[in-house]
């Protein structure tokens, strides 16, 4: 960049804060110039979740022909359980039901029937509690063992299902798709042992440990009722003030910062600039900024000297920044009145915002501002030894 920080002055006119203090400050104007420097400051970014997906037609199986996960501390004949539903056939890729009260396509281990997408999840609680998933490689909880997937399919589930309970006007109600039973919901907020379940060989425990339901299930919940993709961006200038290069090439705008709220959601931004030709957005040392600029990225509004006027002109600062945000589908079975099961993809967002940086010159008088400075401080040291000489003059008396 052509000058540093500390030689940036001058708002509305660039030079006039230094005129205005060269009688204080001239016989600094060395140590000023040595000491002159561009501070640079870059943020780090933070990365964001980027969830798998699921083809838009797949055959729903169940894992190990017939797996669910069962609460076994409860004192019921047919505890709460969760079935352990997979795509294609792949174990790895999970799928989760969102009617708790609504029965799959049938119970048949050796099901194939196809699942087709329908659609898009509007309710981004439920995007949250899909995102949060151990099959988008979030884990929610201290376990590594075999078994641990089966605990987080558990949890997953359950906190699906407790989420549109709470979250349904009609969940009370036996008939909504949402409903679950009192019996069912103390099976859950009792829940400390789990066992993996097969019709064929029968039960498996795989934890014993701290309540599910106060540990696990009640913050995911809780947090997908305040889970929303509302995303916010600032465009804030630091300050007012103009600066100019010491070469008197170009006009610079004050810094200007973009950040996002949630700001790890905020991935790049663009900047357009309209008002006044040639007017060119630069970074911290002065680089033209690329089409795409990385989060984090701070910038100046660089103008050529000769485009600027003695007038206020404005340059409009357009920012279009990029969120991350989260997309999905529910997918319907080939039987009608079937359970409906969900996946979630990463997707993207658009929002602008702007701010307006005004520019004024002053006539070219030749100098730059290290020359104003020395000339100035010239002055004030012939104007001092002016009155010296006159104070130690003798005073002749009048006869």
């Amino acid at each position: 960049m052509e000058e540093s920080n500390n030689n940036k002055k001058g708002k509305n006119g660039v030079v006039n804060g230094s005129v205005i203090l060269s009688f204080a400050v001239a016989i600094f104007a060395v140590f000023s110039l040595a000491m002159a420097g561009l501070s640079v400051l870059q943020k780090s970014g933070v990365s964001y979740a980027a969830p798998t997906t699921l083809p838009n037609s797949f055959a729903f199986n169940y894992l190990n022909d017939g797996d669910f996960v069962k609460v076994s501390n409860s004192t019921r004949q047919t505890p709460f359980m969760v079935p352990l539903y997979i795509a294609d056939n792949n174990p790895d890729n999970s799928i989760f039901c969102v009617e708790h009260n609504v029965d799959p396509d049938g119970y048949d281990p050796n099901l194939d029937n196809k699942y087709t997408a329908g659609e898009e999840i509007n309710d981004y609680g439920l995007l949250y509690l899909l995102n949060k998933s151990y099959v988008n490689g979030v884990k929610v909880t201290e376990l590594t063992d075999a078994n641990a997937k089966y605990v987080e399919s558990w949890i997953t589930q359950t906190a699906i299902w407790m989420y549109l309970y709470e979250t349904d006007p009609t969940a009370n109600q036996a008939t909504s798709a949402n409903y679950i039973s009192s019996e069912d919901i103390n099976d859950i907020k009792n829940a400390t042992k789990l066992s993996l379940y097969n019709p064929t060989s029968g039960d498996d425990p795989i934890y014993s440990g701290a309540n599910l339901y106060t540990t696990y299930v009640k913050p995911l919940v809780d947090a997908a009722k305040k889970a929303t993709d509302v995303a916010i961006l600032n465009v804030s200038k630091d300050g007012e003030e103009l600066s100019k290069s010491d070469d008197n090439k170009y006009y610079y705008s004050p810094l200007i910062t973009v950040t996002g709220d949630p700001s790890d959601a905020l991935k790049n931004y663009t900047v357009t600039l309209t008002g006044i030709d040639g007017a060119v957005a630069v970074d911290e040392d002065g680089n033209e900024l690329p089409a795409v600029i990385n989060r984090g990225t701070k910038f100046y509004v660089r103008i050529p000297a000769e485009k600027v006027k003695t007038e206020v002109q404005k340059v409009s600062v357009m920012v279009n920044g990029v969120f991350s945000t989260l997309e999905g589908k529910y997918f319907n079975a080939a039987t009608a009145n079937k359970q409906k099961v969900v996946s979630v993809i990463a997707g993207e967002k658009t929002i602008s915002k702007g701010v307006e940086v005004e520019f004024i010159g002053t006539e070219d008088t030749g100098m730059n501002t290290v020359q104003t400075i020395y000339f100035i401080g010239l002055i004030v040291l012939l104007c001092g030894v002016g009155i010296v000489y006159a104070n130690a003059k003798p005073v002749q008396v009048k006869q």
